[in-house]
């Protein structure tokens, strides 16, 4: 008896606020807060105040309230539609539609709808909140940004809108305004932990691992069971290459039961740095097991395969997680990076173009794309695209690499050299010490370059850029045997995409063993036929020997193709036209070859850079790295 008169009693109040609001269709309302208790009879309640009037505009907005808590997103919409249709000007009425829509995942529709409610009440703080997760959504984080700052505008206190202003703004990696809102918030709610743990991912995702560890001490202090500060310390031991701590972490988190799986990835990543590959796999085939359809350990798995040097391997498995989430830019951009290590410049550069479709805005991918202009010649962008990427973080470590780079296909070796020695004081990265050691290189400072490429390959003996570095310096030092054993051992596997089998071929060529040599040049390309760099090589070597005719049919296929060599096939094929008497074919390629070496045409062509080149000064890296690990 006493439940049903607080039933009744309910509904009167809620019908006298229902006269109210249509009266004022815009005066705040108090609405009863809905939980899992309570969202059933108030579900039950409303339906009955709808049944027993259909004009009811108010029963069905709280009938649609009910339905949306209980995400029965069809019959929310059903019920919202109502009271909109009955009172078009309720700005409460149009928000909640936009935000069944936004539930529907129809994230434009749902702006639409916010966008009409703020036309009839644009004091309405909650809509820019709505409106910047519904553009966030779109991938418009500008406007979302924009939307938050008109509602900071008109309350310097919102919290909600300082939370999410720090997370959008990570999203872009723009850190330094992520700081911003968070230290805001910290003000308005200095024991927020919430806020603390932000203002710590921010630290980590910048590279900031001195501020990060002594925050993340701080706050154990204040609770030594905080499991999100205890697995972001863990990543962050990862990312330090302090692989005991980040052990010690693991262990405490599966003792206390919170170990997840992003936390099982790093472990078997450990495992694998530690050399016990079969450990690290079964890690990652036993979350695989659980969930077929986990990314996070399928890019696990690539990591492992690159670590070993299964480039196809790698890329089948990103390819995998493709096809599992089509819409993620930054699997886009691990498949062009992988692509553009097996030299697939054409395909590399449309899964790159995808992944600046759907997110433009990562530094990593604005790099990438930055590289590949630089290996077309394309220096005028390159060094826009530096300029511009400098105010976003100017010590990134990707980019102070780009910048010598640049710096060394404009001959500018000493300057290279002086801006990488500087940013190795800062911050001593793999990629970093790799630059300096090919710019010292290429100023024949060769004892130097080799102390360098030795400690390299004691961090990674499986990188072949830096295998190939050392070799061509063991090279100019006359360590010819050293050097052919080592480019060797690289025959089998896949890193150098055939590059191996061409140092191999030249240092035996240098030898004087052109049979030798060119057994080495066929093998390479039955693997990798479309390897210019072996077709060049194997061609002069036929030269040398004068196996005309072999010659003529390697040189003869590939003009078919498109390739750097164009002019240098022809030159060659022209003297074995000559040497095999055919002077047919003599003169048409010798006026091919005059008409692609014409004076005018390159004098013409003198001001502009080269199209594309094949190889770049450094091999493209491949950028697969811990970014799998962070979170939205």
């Amino acid at each position: 008896m006493h439940s049903k008169f607080l039933q009744y009693l309910l509904i009167y109040f809620s019908l006298l606020i229902a006269f109210n609001g249509c009266s004022n269709p815009n005066l705040p309302l108090l609405r009863q807060p809905l939980n899992r208790a309570n969202v059933d009879s108030f579900v039950e309640q409303q339906e009955e105040r709808f049944n027993d009037d259909k004009n009811n505009l108010d029963a069905a907005f709280e009938l649609a309230r009910g339905r949306l808590f209980l995400r029965e997103n069809e019959q929310a919409e059903g019920a919202v539609r109502v009271a909109v249709q009955g009172s078009p000007l309720n700005a409460e009425y149009l928000e909640l539609l936009g935000k069944v829509l936004y539930a529907k995942e129809r994230y434009a529709d749902a702006i639409k709808e916010w966008n009409a409610a703020l036309q009839v009440d644009p004091d309405r703080l909650s809509l820019y909140l709505n409106l910047a997760l519904g553009y966030e959504q779109i991938r418009e984080y500008e406007k979302a940004v924009v939307s938050l700052d008109e509602a900071l505008q008109r309350d310097g206190n919102y919290v909600e809108a300082y939370f999410h202003m720090a997370r959008i703004q990570i999203k872009r990696q723009n850190y330094e305004s992520a700081l911003e809102a968070v230290e805001n918030l910290l003000v308005l709610e200095p024991s927020n932990k919430d806020v603390q743990l932000l203002r710590l991912r921010i630290f980590v995702a910048q590279g900031n691992y001195y501020p990060a560890s002594v925050l993340a001490t701080e706050l154990l202090a204040q609770d030594p069971q905080w499991v999100e500060v205890l697995r972001e310390q863990l990543r962050l031991f990862y990312l330090q290459q302090k692989p005991d701590d980040a052990l010690s972490r693991i262990k405490e988190l599966a003792r206390m039961g919170k170990l997840e799986p992003e936390d099982q990835l790093i472990y078997a990543l450990l495992l694998s740095k530690q050399g016990r590959q079969a450990s690290a796999n079964q890690v990652l085939e036993d979350l695989l097991r659980r969930d077929p359809t986990n990314v996070e350990a399928l890019l696990g798995r690539a990591q492992l395969s690159l670590q070993v040097g299964e480039y196809q391997d790698a890329l089948k498995l990103v390819e995998k997680a493709l096809e599992i989430q089509n819409q993620r830019a930054d699997l886009y951009y691990l498949r062009a990076s992988l692509l553009f290590q097996r030299r697939d410049y054409l395909r590399g550069d449309i899964a790159l173009a995808r992944a600046l479709e759907l997110d433009d805005r990562p530094l990593p991918y604005q790099l990438l794309d930055a590289r590949r202009k630089l290996m077309r010649g394309e220096m005028q962008q390159v060094e826009r695209i530096i300029e511009k990427l400098k105010q976003q973080d100017a010590t990134n470590v990707y980019l102070l690499t780009l910048q010598a780079d640049l710096l060394v296909t404009q001959g500018k070796y000493d300057k290279a050299e002086t801006l990488l020695r500087q940013a190795l004081v800062v911050r001593e990265t793999f990629t970093l010490r790799f630059s300096l050691a090919r710019v010292l290189y290429l100023q024949r400072k060769y004892p130097l370059a080799l102390s360098y490429t030795e400690d390299l390959l004691k961090d990674s003996p499986t990188h072949w850029e830096s295998v190939y570095l050392q070799s061509m310096t063991l090279l100019q030092l006359d360590q010819t045997e050293q050097a052919l054993k080592m480019s060797e051992d690289f025959l089998a596997r896949e890193e150098s995409q055939g590059l191996a089998h061409r140092l191999v071929a030249d240092i035996k060529r240098y030898r004087g063993q052109e049979q030798a040599a060119q057994e080495v040049l066929i093998r390479g390309l039955e693997r990798y036929p479309r390897q210019f760099y072996l077709i060049e090589a194997l061609s002069s070597s036929y030269l040398v020997t004068r196996q005309y005719k072999e010659a003529k049919v390697i040189l003869e296929n590939a003009l078919k193709a498109e390739s750097p060599f164009q002019s240098i096939f022809l030159d060659r094929l022209v003297a074995v036209y000559r040497q095999l008497n055919d002077q047919v074919a003599y003169q048409r390629t010798l006026r091919q070859f005059q008409q692609l070496n014409d004076p005018i045409s390159i004098q013409q062509s003198l001001s502009v850079p080269p199209l594309f080149q094949l190889l770049s000064t450094e091999p493209m890296e491949s950028f697969v790295n811990t970014s799998s690990l962070h979170r939205d």
